[in-house]
């Protein structure tokens, strides 16, 4: 990888995990408000920690399955549902819906139930930007921790939000298409491989925007229906 993409890469990682940040300050406070009142730093303090563990473990897995031929197509796909997830939460002002308990190991598990699939997407992404460069994997995932307290700052719902919040899909679908192109099915097809690092990025980026428009618009709707 040479330096110019090395450096595209690495505005595609802070990009990427700034849209796709866990927001667990807001997670973990909505999943421990029901503790005693003795536990419930415990619980923030434990839940941080999970959430970390979890990231890590995420990225280690995914750079062993992927050279597997089909993870690029799977990638692709959770990518393109992660750009349809981050217009949902952009245009959505309702906060995360967990259930409080009352006892700490219940509590940790419905916390880490709900960031599981945040999480994945966004260890996914890391792997898509970073294209396979185990350096920058370590960068992306390095910058996912810090942010997870920083996923409800102002500065980072600004990209959730439109119209930045269509260039982050767009983002995420080229990524999405980038990774489908590089697929070991792909690379040992006779499809010229040239063509499809051509091709599908911006095919990948066009199915991403047009998912965010078709639920943005359909959104709209439905709220003239009801008033």
């Amino acid at each position: 990888m040479d330096l110019s993409q090395t450096i595209a890469s690495l505005i595609e990682l802070l990009w990427i995990d700034f849209v796709l940040a866990g927001e667990n300050a807001v997670v973990l406070a909505l999943a421990t408000r029901a503790l005693p009142q003795e536990q419930k730093r415990l619980g923030v303090n434990l839940g941080t920690i999970l959430f970390i563990l979890l990231r890590i473990a995420l990225v280690y897995a995914l750079m062993a399955v992927s050279d597997l031929p089909g993870f690029g197509f799977v990638g692709a796909a959770f990518l393109l549902w992660a750009a349809l997830l981050a217009t949902m939460r952009g245009e959505s002002d309702k906060s995360p819906q967990i259930t409080p308990n009352r006892r700490l190991g219940p509590a940790m598990a419905a916390a880490l139930a709900y960031d599981s699939q945040g999480a994945l997407l966004n260890m996914i992404g890391v792997q898509g930007a970073a294209q396979g460069d185990k350096p920058l994997v370590m960068f992306g995932l390095g910058l996912s921790i810090p942010l997870l307290a920083l996923g409800s700052a102002q500065f980072i719902t600004i990209l959730r939000k439109p119209p930045l919040l269509w260039a982050s899909a767009g983002l995420l679908g080229w990524i999405a298409g980038r990774m489908a192109a590089a697929d070991t099915l792909v690379l040992s097809s006779a499809m010229p491989p040239d063509l499809m690092r051509d091709f599908t990025p911006p095919v990948g980026a066009l199915i991403a925007i047009l998912l965010a428009y078709i639920y943005s618009r359909g959104r709209k709707i439905n709220r003239v229906a009801d008033e």
